[in-house]
């Protein structure tokens, strides 16, 4: 049994959702992508879809934990930061796009990671 430091751990579960979205068919198209609004994690394409992929590592398997750390306030920086974002990359101005939620939990007891993939997790919050 292993113990990661939170760093480590944190993008030791960035790495492990970008090699599940590849393997699941997703062209990476940015990481960690940081304004003054906030940060995206992930971003990537499929299918003329945008997707903006927030993602928690955690030791507790517990998803509605994992998601309430994604509030409100979280889900608008997030949000402004994807409108900069395709703002800033008019190629991707006619794809539809998403805010998927990638939860890596760790099993402490085998040192192993399981990833759920939540697609369309959150709505995106735009203020006018």
């Amino acid at each position: 049994m292993k113990k990661y430091s939170l760093q480590d751990f944190s993008h030791i579960g960035e790495d492990l959702a970008v090699r599940y979205l590849v393997s699941k068919g997703y062209t990476v198209i940015c990481r960690n992508y940081r304004k003054r609004y906030g940060e995206i994690d992930i971003i990537v394409e499929k299918d003329q879809h945008l997707v903006f992929c927030e993602v928690k590592t955690r030791t507790s398997h517990s998803i509605s934990w994992a998601l309430a750390s994604i509030g409100f306030s979280k889900q608008r920086k997030i949000s402004r930061t994807a409108q900069l974002y395709i703002n800033e990359n008019p190629r991707f101005a006619k794809h539809i796009f998403r805010f998927d939620v990638l939860l890596v939990f760790y099993c402490q007891n085998t040192d192993t990671f399981e990833i759920q993939h939540l697609e369309n997790a959150f709505d995106p919050i735009l203020e006018y």
